[in-house]
C-alpha cells in the first residue's frame, strides 16, 4: 500500500473483472459514500455481490474490507489522526433480527473490554472523592452529556450535592466559579472536545480535583485529570452515534455509582426510599 487506494484502484482498472470494475467505478464516483456502507451494502448498490467486494479489496491490495475502508478512509480524509477516521457499517433494509443480533453481540464485546479497561483502584478513589466533596460538577455534551445527566440523577436521588447544566456555554461558565472543594468529572469520550479542554483547564485554574470519564489512551483530556476513569476504545470518534461508547459510559457510571453506595447503605436506602415516596406518592 504505497499509494492511496484512489490512486491504486485507478492503475487497477484494466485487470479488474467486470463485477470488480463496477465495484471500482462506483468507489471512483462516491468515495465518501463508501465509508458509510458495509460489504453487503456496497454490494448492493454496485450491482454485485458480497464474495465480488471481498476479491475487488484483495486484487487491490487490501486484505479485506475493513482494511479497504481504512485506507480509503485515509484518501478522503488526509491528515486526520487514525481514530478520527470513519467507522460505519450502515445498511438499508436491515432486518430486525440482524440489528438485535449484531448489537446483543456488540454489548457483550464491548462490557468485556471494559471490565478489563476500567481500574478498580481509579473507581475507589473516584468514589471516595464525590462521597467526600463539597460538590460534583458534571459536565458533558452530546451521548456524554446524557451520560453526565444519568450521574446527576443518580447522586442527587442519594442526597450528594451535584450539579449538570446542558448548555455547553453555560457548562463553561459554572466551570469557572468552581471552588477548590469541589471536584470537576469530565465526560467525554475522544477527550479532545474543544469546550470540555475549556471546562477542564477552568476547573484546575480554580483548583479543583478533576476526575476524567474518557477513551482510553493519550488525549488532551486524560492529560489534565488529576484521575481517570478509562473507558475502552470500543468506537472511533467519527461514527453514525455513540452507541457503544455511551453504553461502556453509562455502565461504567453505574459500577461507580454502586461503590459510593456501598460507603453508607443504610443512608442510600433512606434517601431512595424518600425520593420514591415522594415521586409515586406511596
Amino acid at each position: 500500500m504505497n499509494y492511496g487506494a484512489l490512486e491504486t484502484i485507478a492503475q487497477s482498472m484494466p485487470r479488474l473483472a467486470d463485477t470488480e470494475r463496477r465495484i471500482a467505478e462506483f468507489v471512483q464516483a462516491s468515495p465518501q459514500k463508501v465509508l458509510h456502507l458495509n460489504i453487503a451494502e456496497l454490494a448492493r448498490q454496485a450491482g454485485t455481490s458480497s464474495a465480488a467486494v471481498v476479491r475487488f479489496c484483495k486484487r487491490i491490495g487490501a486484505e479485506g474490507y475493513s482494511d479497504f475502508k481504512l485506507w480509503l478512509a485515509k484518501d478522503v480524509y488526509q491528515g486526520w489522526n487514525e481514530k478520527y477516521l470513519p467507522d460505519l457499517g450502515l445498511e438499508s433494509q436491515t432486518p430486525a433480527s440482524k440489528a438485535i443480533h449484531d448489537m446483543a453481540e456488540a454489548v457483550r464485546r464491548t462490557m468485556s473490554a471494559l471490565a478489563a479497561t476500567l481500574s478498580p483502584q481509579a473507581v475507589e478513589e473516584a468514589a471516595e472523592r464525590i462521597r467526600t466533596a463539597a460538590m460534583t460538577a458534571l459536565f458533558g455534551v452530546g451521548a456524554s452529556g446524557l451520560v453526565a445527566a444519568d450521574f446527576h440523577q443518580k447522586l442527587s436521588r442519594i442526597g450528594l450535592p451535584s450539579s449538570y447544566l446542558f448548555d455547553t456555554h453555560a457548562q463553561i461558565t459554572a466551570s469557572c466559579a468552581l471552588r477548590p472543594q469541589d471536584i470537576a468529572f469530565v465526560i467525554s469520550y475522544s477527550g479532545e472536545t474543544d469546550a470540555m479542554i475549556e471546562v477542564a483547564d477552568q476547573a484546575k485554574a480554580r483548583g479543583c480535583f478533576l476526575i476524567a470519564m474518557t477513551m482510553a489512551g493519550t488525549n488532551r483530556l486524560c492529560g489534565r485529570a488529576d484521575l481517570a476513569l478509562s473507558i475502552p476504545a470500543v468506537e472511533r470518534v467519527y461514527r453514525s452515534a455513540a452507541e457503544l461508547s455511551r453504553l461502556s459510559q453509562l455502565a461504567a457510571i453505574d459500577i461507580l455509582f454502586n461503590v459510593i453506595i456501598s460507603y453508607d447503605i443504610d443512608g442510600a436506602i433512606a434517601a431512595l426510599e424518600r425520593s420514591m415516596q415522594a415521586t409515586h406518592g406511596f
